[in-house]
């Protein structure tokens, strides 16, 4: 399914820490080029540099780390994500999630390289959004590092044979007691309608 991005905007809900942890509100509005519908798509993104109580209440989590294992640990520790990415350096990855024990199973991850000059964190960020509204759009998640980078020309796409699989990451994330439960996000604040794209606030990350 073609999609394009008409609109993202970040509503800070906590100031920045000096670990580089955030937590921000995202709208964003994907076009189907071909019909004109619009999926409009709210959530709350949680970056965590370090342990924080935020993360259990984050739609989209991101951490730093390198390789598809630690995106399943962070994906097992809070089940109530709907996509989950780790990145280290100029990579990341990233995945969906289901929630639950069942976490750990869900795949592909998908493998992406930042392209040209620029901040990859906020890269990341923006990437890791724009794949909880393809999963809202109801792009399956087999296709889903396919739909990202699509919509995102800052990065490419990576086996991820070739990204390797990584051994370390600075932010260990702890399974906590609302693991065991199996609360889904994928009704996370979004809708849909089917209308011709309009205008809307200018793209911003």
């Amino acid at each position: 399914m073609p999609l394009a991005v008409a609109s993202l905007t970040a509503t800070a809900l906590t100031a920045d820490r000096a670990d580089g942890g955030a937590v921000h509100r995202v709208r964003t509005v994907l076009v189907d080029p071909v019909s004109g519908a619009l999926t409009v798509d709210e959530h709350v993104r949680v970056r965590c540099s370090g342990p924080t109580g935020w993360a259990i209440l984050g739609d989209v989590l991101i951490a730093p780390g390198a390789g598809a294992r630690w995106a399943a640990r962070l994906a097992y520790s809070c089940p109530g994500a709907l996509v989950v990415a780790v990145h280290s350096g100029g990579r990341c990855w990233l995945r969906a999630a289901a929630g639950g024990a069942a976490a750990a199973a869900v795949g592909p991850v998908a493998v992406f390289e930042v392209r040209g000059p620029g901040r990859a964190r906020e890269t990341w960020d923006r990437l890791a959004s724009l794949a909880h509204s393809c999963l809202v759009a109801g792009v399956p998640g087999t296709e889903l590092g396919a739909a990202v980078a699509t919509l995102e020309p800052a990065v490419g796409s990576l086996s991820p044979g070739r990204a390797g699989s990584g051994t370390r990451s600075a932010y260990r994330p702890e399974a906590s007691p609302s693991s065991r439960s199996s609360r889904s996000s994928c009704s996370s604040r979004s809708r849909s309608a089917s209308a011709p794209a309009e205008p809307d606030r200018p793209a911003e990350a």
